[in-house]
């Protein structure tokens, strides 16, 4: 699978495919609700960041105690993918009980596991009001435009 010869609506597609498979419906259609558009100006963030860099031993102590909270959160969400689904298939039940934080975290994984890393990332760009090439896409499939046009409309009420 070559996600960078792939338009957005197959990349669509493919990751609707996994969140389903992996999260139920239920759990999809709560992830789709909870992207959103990236906001924030990262030149000024950028430059306040690196006004503020700490010295170098506060940085190591800082690295090594973020890699042991990240290999604590990698084990808890591990954890999870087993709790939420039995004999291979998600159980709606049990996603619905999953705080929204646990939930993103969760499909952002999925998403990676079936796309890569990069297709996770063309997958929300595609997800983003506003974005996608869409006179390509929309010649491929009309249907899917004039869908996502809908959800894009309820999102922006």
């Amino acid at each position: 699978m070559n996600i960078l010869k792939m338009t957005d609506s197959q990349v669509y597609h493919l990751g609707v495919e996994a969140l389903v498979a992996k999260l139920s419906t239920i759990g999809a259609s709560r992830f789709l609700n909870l992207i959103e558009p990236r906001t924030g100006n990262y030149t000024l963030e950028r430059r306040e960041w690196l006004d503020n860099l700490p010295d170098i031993d506060t940085l190591t102590q800082q690295i090594r105690q973020t890699s042991k909270e990240l290999e604590a959160e990698r084990n808890r969400i591990s954890k999870l993918k087993t709790d939420i689904s039995k004999n291979g298939k998600p159980q709606p039940t049990r996603v619905q009980e999953i705080p929204d934080e646990d939930l993103y975290r969760l499909g952002l994984e999925f998403l990676i596991d079936k796309l890569g890393p990069g297709g996770m990332s063309h997958f929300l760009r595609v997800c983003e009001p506003g974005s996608g090439v869409y006179a390509v896409d929309r010649y491929k499939n009309p249907a899917l435009i004039k869908q996502t046009h809908k959800t894009k409309q309820k999102r922006a009420s």
